[in-house]
């Protein structure tokens, strides 16, 4: 992958984008595209500048813990591949994936990092799962089936036990967990590399789950069993859980620069540098007449002379149809309404007391221009839900360019 000085990238492209990026998707297999002066679809720009700011300031905040990245979901959208390469860069201790699939992309492209696998596998993937050494969450007599495949490859299948201490999705629940903790430990071919839990993120429940956990881990001590690295908290943790950071820290979002809750947005304990942004160009510049209207059932009616522009933007690129009437759009530094209605393609804005709008110009729907910013918590405020359905929701066609000075 061909990553961007900021400086040369913008030498180069002037106000259109001229570059090479990749179609980042959930595989991470997508082709290359080129982004040309003649593209007018939108695309995304990850900066990992701030993501290895982000990085440094979580592995500040958790010194001397080692980092789990979480990069599940298409790494939050920001593109699986192309952030876990630059994370084996940084020398992370781990990653971890939400899905089997991802695991398999990534040791495809040649990524040696350990990786943890949280989802499901069948009978018929366990062969693969030892022999790409891949460690697996485990949680039921189905660890048996990993067991067999390491064996017949004369290989030793790593795993992390899944305890349920109260969320209540997945995993041994801790009333039950140290039988199979024993029984685990027992299986010929298999490492327990670590045990895990998650929280709810309920301050005073999470600290009930907390002395589940340890009481856990300290009984399967007492009896003799190495149940490795003991992990439990993830972005919301780094951030208000110290007590709970035992052996490894599982960071997310604040990875990619965002917080967890409007509450972490508010008191913004560490500063974070959000890492994707989203760009599109002017494709239509005009006026509305008065009694003039925009979008489907007339959405939107001009009461005056209004200028407006149109952009190739909606919610199939992953920019929520419910933030029409209430988000703006930078252009020239400026904010700018998001008018009518966003439709599957297009966003419509009005662009009043504009110098000149062209086609062709910049829009930054999230990220900055000049002094202006729209942030990705801004967005989910708008379209009344959470920031990790804004960036993970980010189209994984779109294409992806990746900045990076360092």
């Amino acid at each position: 992958m061909a990553k961007f000085n900021r400086r040369e990238f913008l030498k180069q492209t002037g106000t259109l984008p001229f570059c090479a990026a990749f179609l980042a998707g959930t595989t991470g297999a997508a082709p290359m595209v080129n982004v040309s002066p003649k593209m007018v679809d939108p695309w995304l720009e990850i900066n990992l500048d701030n993501m290895a700011w982000n990085l440094s300031q979580i592995r500040k905040r958790v010194h001397p813990r080692p980092v789990m990245a979480v990069i599940k979901a298409n790494a939050y959208g920001h593109g699986l591949v192309e952030v876990a390469k630059f994370l084996e860069k940084q020398h992370i201790r781990f990653m971890a994936v939400g899905k089997l699939q991802e695991a398999f992309a990534l040791r495809e492209k040649g990524i040696q990092t350990p990786i943890l696998n949280f989802g499901p596998i069948s009978s018929g993937e366990a062969k693969q799962v030892a022999a790409l050494n891949i460690s697996q969450s485990v949680y039921t007599d189905d660890v048996a089936v990993l067991s067999r495949a390491a064996f017949k490859l004369k290989r030793r299948a790593r795993v992390h036990i899944k305890v349920d201490t109260g969320l209540g999705r997945v995993g041994i629940p801790y009333y039950l967990a140290l039988p199979y903790i024993k029984k685990v430990a027992l299986l010929p071919n298999i490492i327990i590399e670590g045990i895990f839990t998650t929280f709810t993120e309920d301050e005073e429940f999470d600290k009930i789950q907390l002395q589940r956990f340890l009481h856990l881990c300290d009984s399967a001590k007492k009896q003799g069993i190495n149940v490795g690295l003991r992990h439990a908290v993830s972005s919301a943790g780094v951030l208000s859980f110290p007590s709970a950071y035992l052996d490894m820290v599982r960071p997310g979002i604040t990875l990619y620069g965002h917080y967890p809750s409007d509450k972490e947005y508010r008191e913004r304990k560490i500063d974070l540098k959000p890492a994707l942004s989203l760009k599109a160009r002017v494709i239509h510049v005009k006026k509305l007449r008065p009694g003039d209207s925009v979008s489907y059932h007339r959405k939107f009616t001009a009461k005056n002379e209004t200028p407006v522009v149109t952009l190739p933007v909606g919610y199939s690129d992953g920019y929520p149809y419910q933030v029409a009437g209430k988000a703006e759009v930078v252009i020239h530094g400026r904010r700018w309404p998001v008018i009518a209605a966003v439709t599957a393609n297009h966003s419509t804005l009005d662009i009043s007391g504009a110098d000149r709008v062209n086609i062709g110009d910049e829009a930054v729907l999230i990220g900055r221009q000049g002094e202006s910013e729209v942030r990705a918590e801004e967005i989910a405020s708008w379209a009344d839900t959470s920031v990790y359905k804004i960036v993970i929701g980010m189209n994984p066609l779109l294409p992806r360019i990746y900045l990076d000075e360092g």
